[in-house]
């Protein structure tokens, strides 16, 4: 009668685990949206003259619905959606499990499971600039744009040692500990990312284990005030809202909406995220008049983010769209396609660009490069897909001793299989540990 009753908890908690993580696939489709929005946003940077800033002479309706949607191709505040969704999942696990076991693994795990992929990256970016040479300068001559002409904001003009051996280093921990970006400049991320993990796996434990939320929020509230604005510390905040999602979803505060309260909500949602300052829309006014100095956007930006979030959770017709098979594949491309973007665009995009302008002039030829970087970059990512899973894989499996040795040392006994965290497949340039 006992084992009966054993067997049907473990089932229940088991249940419970299932029914978590599927409430949290929406959340693989937002994740793949702000990539492709990064994409976008650099596909504009790079293959047109104006970019992203250009502000119509006019100021007619249709000049603000151009001008709100070049808003909408917002590169910063697609990154901000990754780093609150990097504070929501990561801190998710010590909803269940507070023990300095936990922590160190997380700790532990957090530089080599985002090593792996950037280095990758990096000698990739390495390669294609040795085939490609200087190619993506003659393209940038042409199209009249900075962007590709600085080499993504990441000049490579001058630098010493453009080896694969400095690449390697690049990747593997310059990246992270200087915020060197001389072969692939969107990785510029990864050092917020990884001290920002860090920074949750150290507050999460704390945070969950107070019950008020009344001191909960004025902590983080004094975190936030602490960081300002100043780069890059300011980011730290970012990650405290994802904890903030985290906590409400972990204890169910999550609110549910009816379809026009989502609709609304995720109104307000855009026109946050489509808040920049180098727009000029009257609607943005207030924003702006309302920030402090210094590098403060991202807080509108988190802002958007958790409307977002609360939504795609809280709202059933949303949560069955965002559940489908897309939103999942979206999600696992979407940290190989941030991190291959901009090599495959400064080189096999600009080489295609060149190569077509003669038979199909400037516009048509920038409107090739976009396809071809497109194209060539889900190409790519696929098989970085497998290499990503594949090594999380294996740094559960060498941590998880680790984790069973202090379970035996302190007499607890272990949690059914799934009830530790929600087994969840959110895995990004930012989430999963």
């Amino acid at each position: 009668m006992d084992t009966i009753a054993a067997k049907s908890i473990e089932a229940g908690l088991k249940g419970q685990t299932a029914e978590k993580t599927s409430k949290l696939v929406p959340l693989e489709g937002l994740r793949g949206i702000a990539a492709a929005i990064v994409v976008m946003y650099h596909l504009v940077l790079g293959f047109t003259q104006k970019g992203v800033g250009a502000v119509p002479h006019g100021h007619g309706g249709w000049d603000v619905v151009y001008q709100f949607g070049l808003g909408m191709l917002n590169g910063s505040a697609a990154v901000a959606v990754f780093f609150v969704l990097s504070g929501f999942i990561l801190s998710l696990p010590f909803s269940k499990d507070r023990s300095i076991g936990r922590i160190a693994v997380a700790m532990l795990k957090r530089w080599p499971r985002l090593a792996m992929l950037t280095t990758i990256a990096c000698l990739f970016a390495w390669a294609l600039i040795w085939v490609s040479q200087d190619n993506y300068k003659a393209a940038a001559h042409v199209i009249g744009t900075k962007w590709m002409a600085t080499h993504g904001n990441s000049p490579i003009a001058g630098h010493p040692d453009l080896t694969w051996f400095e690449a390697l280093r690049e990747g593997l921990y310059k990246v992270f500990l200087f915020g060197d970006v001389h072969f692939d400049s969107p990785l510029w991320t990864m050092r917020i990312e990884l001290f920002g993990s860090f920074a949750i796996f150290l507050a999460a434990p704390l945070l969950f284990a107070i019950k008020s939320w009344h001191v909960r929020l004025s902590l983080i509230a004094l975190v936030m005030v602490w960081a300002g604005g100043t780069y890059p510390i300011t980011y730290i905040s970012d990650f405290l809202v994802g904890i903030v999602m985290a906590m409400l979803f972990a204890e169910n505060r999550m609110p549910n909406f009816r379809n026009w309260q989502a609709a609304l909500l995720g109104i307000v949602a855009i026109y946050l995220f489509s808040f920049t300052y180098e727009q000029k829309l009257l609607i943005h006014a207030p924003i702006k008049a309302l920030l402090p100095s210094g590098d403060t956007g991202h807080f509108v930006w988190d802002a958007s983010a958790a409307l977002m979030i609360m939504v795609l959770l809280g709202n059933p017709l949303l949560r069955r769209v965002f559940s489908k098979t897309w939103a999942v594949w979206l999600g696992l491309l979407s940290f190989p396609i941030y991190l291959l973007h901009g090599p495959i665009m400064l080189s096999a995009g600009a080489s295609s660009f060149n190569g077509a302008m003669t038979m199909l002039g400037k516009t048509n030829s920038a409107l090739m490069a976009a396809a071809v970087s497109v194209l060539l970059t889900l190409a790519c990512a696929v098989p970085l897909v497998w290499v990503d899973k594949t090594w999380t894989r294996v740094l559960g499996r060498v941590t998880k001793p680790l984790l069973k040795r202090r379970e035996a040392r302190s007499g607890r006994r272990p949690e059914p299989a799934g009830a530790g965290r929600p087994q969840t497949p959110i895995n990004l340039a930012g989430a999963g540990d």
